[in-house]
């Protein structure tokens, strides 16, 4: 029953944001392929965080790596993975609908794990159409370097989903300990953008570098899946330990929590 009315609820805006990310990676590499070569290699190391991190990789690869951390990317995937984390809890809770939701014969333990399982697949979906997006864009336009692999691709994707999976569980989190969908989202939003900031900024200075390891986008580097097909593995377990973490924080604390 929950299941059927959370996917009745996103079927528009999920496909929405899937041709979104779709048409975003599709058009970033006719942007890559169509600029001349000394404009291509200067929009990728003018990134100065990131760019440290794709030493060694060609422009292309590195192009489409940071297409996954473009802000564009992030706020539609965020449509995505934050709302439906804010939903899961404090909007429902404001709205007045979760105690009448709670009232069958539904757990509250499996009231949230559906809205935690609707995101899985949600997550992987919108990393896997911002791959498909960008091979489309490659065979398309015949961008300068080695041609994008779809396995490589999908490793990156995989990485991607991590990141994005992590993002919503912070949101189920932060929604599991609130009472209103503003403040949970004000919130989710002040952390994710913090983060986001803290990791561009943190590594330029040699004694604040280590803590830009407290964020989920220091654990997302996908260049080298993309042009080597090399993935670290360990970082992936971090994103994937912290959703693991996070859910059962979120589970816990609504099980106890008074919704009055």
């Amino acid at each position: 029953m929950i299941a059927r009315r959370l996917i009745a609820e996103h079927r528009v805006r999920l496909p929405l944001i899937l041709l979104g990310v779709l048409v975003f990676g599709f058009a970033l590499v006719g942007v890559f392929a169509a600029a001349d070569a000394s404009t291509r290699v200067s929009s990728v190391s003018g990134n100065a965080a990131i760019a440290f991190r794709l030493l060694g990789l060609d422009p292309l690869a590195a192009w489409v790596s940071l297409g996954q951390v473009h802000p564009i990317f992030l706020v539609l995937s965020a449509l995505f993975a934050v709302s439906v984390g804010v939903r899961s809890v404090a909007g429902e809770l404001e709205a007045g609908t979760l105690e009448l939701t709670l009232a069958r014969p539904v757990s509250r333990r499996r009231y949230l794990g559906t809205h935690l399982a609707l995101l899985v697949p949600g997550c992987a979906l919108i990393a896997l159409a911002y791959a498909i997006g960008a091979l489309a864009g490659d065979r398309t336009f015949d961008a300068p370097g080695a041609p994008l692999q779809p396995g490589r691709m999908l490793l990156a994707a995989v990485e991607s989903a991590a990141l994005l999976l992590a993002i919503g569980t912070l949101a189920v989190l932060v929604s599991a300990f609130s009472s209103e969908r503003g403040r949970a989202l004000s919130w989710v939003l002040g952390i994710v953008i913090g983060m986001y900031a803290a990791n561009f900024l943190l590594v330029l200075w040699e004694p604040t570098r280590d803590l830009a390891r407290l964020t989920f986008f220091w654990y997302f580097a996908p260049g080298a899946a993309i042009q080597r097909g090399d993935v670290d593995w360990g970082d992936v377990g971090v994103l994937a330990g912290w959703s693991v973490a996070a859910s059962a924080v979120a589970i816990g604390h609504f099980q106890r929590r008074d919704l009055v």
